[in-house]
């Protein structure tokens, strides 16, 4: 019982981390599509550029 359960929560936590990722992705992929809106913070910049205006 206990080993079924540990498999489901660990099936359960790798489908999270995909999903995650994904949207990490797609939240990415979106910024860089669309750079002036905001959408990059500092570390994804440049050094010395604001990639939000």
């Amino acid at each position: 019982m206990l080993k079924k359960l540990a498999l489901w929560a660990g099936l359960a936590l790798c489908i999270a981390f995909i999903v995650w990722v994904a949207w990490e992705f797609i939240q990415f992929d979106h910024a860089v599509e669309h750079p002036r809106e905001g959408g990059f913070s500092g570390r994804q910049c440049h050094a010395g550029r604001d990639c939000g205006s």
